[in-house]
């Protein structure tokens, strides 16, 4: 944008000195040519206007759209609902998809929409709004009511300025037959943050490595209980937001969701919760709640903030030996709640003897819990949409006393204005937790397929 200013600017110097030596020339032999000269020079000022004009407009005029504001109003058949954006000019093309009964995503396809600080306040049926661009243009998503079942359509309104979306009312099966067969739209392309980013490639797993392998590592492997660990807690606020956002709070709404899916789809797992509340739990306790309760799963849960305020995504951490600085840095912040503990700030971080020694003796824990974290992360990117920092690996203490298959999961960074936004609404979380959810469910299901395929094999 900046070069095609400069070289709108040279233009109009080069124009203007031009006009000013030329123009006394152009008087005397405009007043003396015939008819047929005055024709060539209309032409060419004709030429020049094409050739100029859109230097001038392009980026200013031609291309931009803007987003003044979304409205909601009923209609007027008592149908359903039109959503109107307010645009000032109407875009090439947009289109709107259902990927889930109650998500609609619209997007103005191949523009990017300017909307400033545009936060529109949600109006029943929609219960959230959520603007962000991607690869195919700025995209909007509007989570309707839970129990509210509309199908969309698009088109512009009688001006032919403001794109509406009409919403009718249909049965559930009318609206499920159509989301099933939706792909979710990935949102959310954000300036790529300044932090130097390295996925541990130790952690990729081996081709040859399937979930057999890592299972007959474990002389037994049984899932009937989970362990949920919202991170914090009580005097321990974790990291705060740039809305006043506190970790804790976010963890332990997200730690819930997990749970109710879990009771709700699959009853037979036993959930148990660190903390239930708003009160502070120590490190090293949290994971001997899960011991006492003999878990099959930890899950600790978190958000992540940095000095950056572009930084953005999901992590996953298993226990191990930091490789990177990032990696160093996230462990300290973790663990430093030893500092709300009656305990030595000194041991704070976990010794490399501590880990080698953990890494020995607890192998089948450890694959497990690698297996485990890839089948997060990708339920994280193909599904909810979320773009992935990767799998990586620290010497977390929660994580250090849990005797069994761990993972510490970064939800995202409450110190990004709309990453914050996202994972504090009920939209967001639901989308972080079911992702959660899914792993947890298809981990559940492998673990009983290779059971299975086990005993048959006997």
């Amino acid at each position: 944008m900046k070069k095609a200013g400069c070289f709108r600017m040279f233009a109009v110097i080069l124009f203007t000195r031009y006009t000013q030596l030329s123009r006394d020339t152009l008087k005397i032999s405009y007043r003396q040519a015939d008819v047929t000269y005055r024709r060539v020079i209309r032409f060419w000022c004709i030429l020049a206007a094409i050739f100029f004009t859109p230097l001038f407009l392009w980026e200013d005029v031609l291309a931009q759209v803007s987003l003044d504001r979304i409205s909601v109003a009923a209609r007027s058949d008592g149908k359903g609902y039109v959503i109107r954006l307010h645009l000032n000019t109407a875009p090439a093309r947009f289109s709107v998809v259902q990927p889930e009964t109650n998500l609609l995503q619209f997007t103005f396809d191949g523009v990017t929409v300017g909307y400033s600080d545009l936060v529109p306040k949600p109006v029943s049926p929609i219960k959230d709004i959520f603007i962000a661009d991607s690869p195919d243009g700025t995209g909007i998503d509007f989570q309707l009511n839970d129990g509210e079942y509309y199908l969309a359509r698009t088109y512009l309104d009688a001006n032919r300025r403001h794109v509406l979306i009409a919403l009718t009312r249909a049965s559930a099966n009318e609206v499920k037959a159509i989301a099933d067969k939706t792909d979710l739209i990935r949102r959310g392309n954000q300036p790529v943050n300044n932090i130097t980013e390295v996925v541990d490639t130790a952690l990729t797993p081996d081709p040859e490595d399937t979930f057999d392998r890592l299972f007959n590592q474990r002389q037994t492997l049984k899932f009937e209980v989970i362990v949920i660990d919202p991170g914090h807690g009580g005097k321990d606020p974790g990291s705060i937001g740039t809305r006043g956002t506190k970790e804790k709070d976010v963890a332990l709404q997200v730690a819930k969701r997990i749970g109710a899916y879990i009771n709700e789809f699959l009853p037979e797992l036993k959930v148990v919760y660190t903390r239930d509340d708003d009160r502070f739990v120590d490190l090293d306790e949290r994971g001997r709640i899960g011991n006492r309760a003999q878990g099959d799963l930890f899950i600790s849960i978190h958000a992540n903030s940095v000095r950056s305020r572009n930084a953005y995504g999901t992590e996953v951490w298993i226990l191990g030996m930091h490789r990177t600085q990032e990696a160093f840095e996230v462990m300290k912040r973790e663990n430093s709640v030893i500092r709300f503990e009656d305990k030595d700030e000194t041991a704070m971080e976990l010794s490399q003897e501590q880990l080698m020694i953990y890494e020995l003796a607890n192998s089948g824990n450890m694959a497990s819990s690698v297996y485990f974290a890839e089948l997060l992360d990708r339920q994280f990117t193909q599904r909810a949409g979320r773009r992935s920092r990767g799998v990586k690996q620290a010497g977390f203490q929660v994580l250090y006393h849990a005797s069994m298959p761990a993972v510490l999961v970064e939800l995202g960074f409450i110190s990004n204005p709309n990453e914050e936004r996202f994972i504090t609404s009920d939209y967001g979380q639901s989308i972080l937790a079911s992702a959660i959810f899914r792993a947890v469910r298809d981990y559940k299901e492998q673990i009983e397929r290779s059971q299975q395929e086990r005993d048959t094999s006997r």
